[in-house]
């Protein structure tokens, strides 16, 4: 009886001692190490790339690469019963933190095609149509910038997390011909301006990123853009905090013999930009408002916004443009023709 209690004993300090000296350096841990390697299965999914793993921004190779390795790794992942999914990888506590912050931080649901046609210009067969997530732009090759963008602002959007990170402006690959890149904008003098503010969505970093691409930017005087520019953005995202939902155009006035810049392509710098707001209430047309800026591109200090509210048929005359061109003509026509400030604010 009391031989075996030794032999016990022996057994469980021999465990222990094995168990202890398994991952570190000496024969122990050789032994171990060959012993696991036989019963490895090949192709586990440690060893296997990680199919959520973004690109890096910078390498357009790499990023495009690592997209088709992503996908191809998706689809066997999906047509294969013996993989286990992600979430099996996960510790508890990390599927925990999972379920709280989907509670928490779900963004607002944003579909494809979100925005009416109402809230779109007049649009003919010629016309480059670039749609993203939460956006829709005319894209002007010839100047290698939009002619207008037009995005839905809900005060929900402008709530988040969501942050502009290392600006990563990237090329629109949706653009026929190439959009312009960041690098025409390097050492220009010239800020690369957002048309879709990034800070109207905070709520989702996926439609923050999207506002990054290079056919929802034109060149802006550093001044005009950290200036009056911003200054009108974040009033707008007030509007939407009161209002519910806005519908936005803005845009450029392109004209011929705009000085250009780029070291790869030459992007118009525009004299002029607008901004166009329009409050449609939905089952309450007769209530719909519009306001609308028309302003120069260079340092307006000290200047009040509302010096530059002009109505949207002054826009139409220097762009071209025929905005909300499905409306009904008697709200188009009523809110066309008047632009008024003080509807807008108490100011």
């Amino acid at each position: 009886m009391k031989s075996n209690r030794i032999i016990l004993i022996l057994i469980f300090f021999g465990i222990g001692y094995f168990l202890y000296y398994k991952d570190k350096p000496g024969p122990i841990g050789k032994l171990w190490e060959t012993v696991s390697g036989v019963f490895k299965t090949k192709g586990s999914a440690k060893d296997e790339p990680n199919p959520y793993k973004a690109p890096e921004p910078d390498n357009e190779a790499t990023a495009t690469k690592n997209n088709n390795e992503a996908t191809a790794t998706n689809k066997k992942t999906d047509n294969s019963k013996s993989d286990e999914s992600s979430d099996d990888h996960k510790s508890l506590f990390d599927k925990i933190k999972d379920k709280v912050l989907d509670k928490e931080d779900s963004p607002p649901p944003v579909a494809d095609d979100v925005i009416p046609d109402f809230a779109l210009p007049a649009i003919s067969k010629s016309d480059e149509i670039i749609r993203h997530k939460n956006y829709i732009l005319r894209y002007e090759e010839k100047y290698e910038v939009p002619a207008w963008v037009v995005h839905k602002l809900r005060g929900e959007y402008t709530k988040g997390r969501a942050n502009r990170g290392d600006n990563q402006f990237i090329p629109d690959k949706k653009v026929e011909n190439n959009s312009a890149l960041s690098t025409d904008y390097s050492n220009s003098g010239y800020d690369r301006g957002h048309m879709v503010p990034a800070a109207d969505f905070k709520c989702c970093q996926e439609l923050m990123n999207e506002t990054f691409y290079m056919s929802n930017i034109c060149p802006q005087v550093p001044d005009f853009n950290r200036g009056i520019w911003e200054n009108i953005e974040s009033r707008v995202r007030g509007w939407a905090l009161r209002d519910k939902e806005l519908y936005i155009v803005t845009g450029p006035v392109l004209t011929k013999g705009m000085k250009t810049i780029g070291r790869y392509n030459e992007v118009a710098v525009p004299t002029f930009f607008y901004k166009i707001v329009l409050y449609y209430p939905a089952g309450s047309a007769k209530n719909a408002r519009a306001i609308a800026f028309l302003l120069p591109n260079e340092a307006l200090h000290g200047k009040r916004m509302s010096s530059y509210v002009v109505p949207i048929d002054q826009i139409e005359k220097v762009t071209g443009l025929d905005f909300f061109a499905k409306l009904p003509d008697d709200i188009e026509n009523k809110i066309e023709a008047v632009s008024d400030w003080d509807l807008w604010t108490d100011d």
